[in-house]
């Protein structure tokens, strides 16, 4: 597939440059962990132990993240986390200012069963700086109307859409009530168009996991019958 047709959404991961959640990676030679293996002195051979939180960089959550009974990485549906994007446009908003049920339903007519709904508010400027956890939020009744639409899955640019004045994060919470995973830290979303995209999110299937770093993909529908 020719590059030009393809988006890549997602923050890069930085070793000891996360200021959210710590991020490391020790590069040993092979030899270290796997001892039989043999190669000349001047060869290149590692191999990289991770210590990260499974929050860092954008990251999908599940509902195991809040619901002890709630499906893992591991359990939850892959397919539902590829579909046609609809992209909200809010980088309008300012820090603090909500993102109302008024304003979600002016998309009402694009959005389908099973979309990837990507809230585009501009706050990956904010990634990897102390204000990382400012943005505009979502009201609960908006991300209650996207419940009842049955989309595949909703994310943002942002760090979050929760009221962070409102405990126990009620929206994370009615999201994985309806086994609808969030994606948060989403970046890029400048290089996409809305309803002209087919988006890819890709976990690492870790039982018991209950978010995981993930490289969301866009790929121009255009692209897919080339």
């Amino acid at each position: 597939m020719d590059k030009k047709y393809v988006v890549d959404l997602s923050q890069q991961m930085r070793p000891e440059e996360e200021v959210n959640f710590p991020f490391s990676i020790d590069l040993k030679d092979a030899t270290e962990s796997m001892p039989e293996l043999e190669h000349d002195a001047d060869a290149w051979y590692k191999i990289g132990y991770v210590s990260m939180c499974t929050h860092n960089g954008t990251h999908v959550e599940v509902p195991y993240h809040h619901l002890q009974e709630g499906m893992d990485l591991a359990e939850f549906p892959l397919h539902q986390m590829i579909g046609s994007m609809v992209l909200m446009d809010f980088s309008h908003k300012k820090i603090g200012e909500e993102i109302t049920l008024e304003e979600v339903r002016k998309y009402d007519g694009k959005i389908q069963e099973g979309d990837i709904v990507f809230i585009k508010t501009g706050m990956d400027s904010l990634f990897r700086t102390g204000n990382w956890v400012k943005y505009p939020y979502v009201a609960l009744d908006a991300v209650h109307y996207l419940i009842d639409k049955k989309i595949g899955c909703l994310g943002t640019d942002a760090a979050g859409i929760e009221d962070n004045d409102i405990p126990n994060q009620p929206a994370h919470v009615a999201l994985f009530r309806a086994e609808i995973p969030l994606v948060e830290s989403l970046t890029n979303l400048d290089a996409v168009k809305d309803g002209e995209y087919m988006v890819f999110i890709l976990p690492l299937p870790i039982v018991h996991g209950d978010a995981s770093p993930v490289r969301v993909t866009a790929v121009a529908k255009s692209g897919l019958c080339v």
